[in-house]
């Protein structure tokens, strides 16, 4: 039986994917097949309808956790929004070449690669459109160019591809994985942080919390994965099971997993994300 606890954390993780979705559906996403039909479909079937919604919660909450009366859902839907077009381009043949995303036919299954890559490049420009209609819009536009290019996603992945067959250090992984999967995770919690107007202080506690999570999100990841025919294993690419045995990640993880709850421990309204990282780590799915 759930606690009470488990149960406030388990409605605000569906009561904001549902903002998250609302909003994403009638705001950002209504009007995008206005000159391109297919297009917009696209864009729709990329981003509606599934997911975890884990950095729009993460930004929500952490701007409710500083501001109880911050909004912060369009830097939530910005976020969701950087991150499905991530989606888009990593499943295409030429990236990780998965056919499935979310139990259903990636976008390039179901458009072809030439509409999916148009909806890719559509949703980063609707992404930044979506973060600069918050408060702080300049800095919020850094924040999501910081997490997307050079500096975050493209990084990430290019690393990724180049290591594709090859044996690298797990210092390597590790910043692969910080670029590739965290660095968005860590704005999630900066843009939250910047809606609620946060002090320097507080933006690097949250983003500290944010950015441990996420590594151990990826770490809880391989495990998941370690008995999947995943693309990763199909493409000969390193994970943590590559350094560490189940029992080593699995700690690894918990380890991760605590350092991030320190770094928020001593805010008040801080107890659904330490609740949240608990349920990140045990996942099953």
């Amino acid at each position: 039986m759930k606690t009470l606890e488990e149960q406030e954390l388990t409605g605000r993780i569906a009561e904001d994917a549902g903002l998250v979705e609302k909003a994403l559906a009638e705001r950002w996403l209504s009007d995008v097949g206005t000159y391109a039909p297919l297009l917009g479909e696209a864009m729709r079937w990329a981003v509606l309808g599934g997911g975890k919604r884990v950095r729009a919660f993460l930004c929500l909450e952490t701007a409710r956790a500083l501001a109880p009366e911050a909004d912060a859902l369009d830097y939530a839907c910005a976020l969701e929004l950087l991150h499905a077009s991530s989606l888009v381009h990593d499943d295409m043949p030429e990236m990780d070449n998965d056919e499935m995303r979310r139990g259903k036919p990636s976008c390039h299954k179901k458009f072809g690669p030439a509409i999916a890559l148009m909806a890719g490049d559509a949703l980063i420009a609707l992404a930044f459109e979506a973060a600069s209609k918050g408060p702080y819009a300049a800095r919020a536009v850094s924040l999501l160019a910081e997490a997307g290019g050079w500096q975050g996603i493209a990084s990430g992945q290019t690393l990724d591809l180049l290591s594709e067959g090859k044996r690298i250090t797990l210092a390597q992984l590790k910043e692969l994985q910080r670029l590739k999967t965290g660095r968005l995770i860590r704005a999630s919690a900066e843009l939250g942080a910047l809606a609620a107007s946060a002090s320097a202080d507080e933006t690097r506690d949250f983003a500290a919390y944010a950015e441990a999570i996420g590594l151990a999100f990826q770490v809880t990841d391989d495990l998941l994965d370690a008995g999947e025919e995943g693309s990763d294993r199909a493409r000969d690419l390193a994970t943590f099971l590559c350094f560490m045995t189940p029992e080593e990640a699995r700690a690894y993880a918990s380890e991760l997993t605590e350092t991030g709850k320190d770094a928020i421990r001593k805010y008040p309204g801080a107890g659904l994300l330490l609740s949240f990282a608990d349920r990140l780590l045990a996942r099953t799915y």
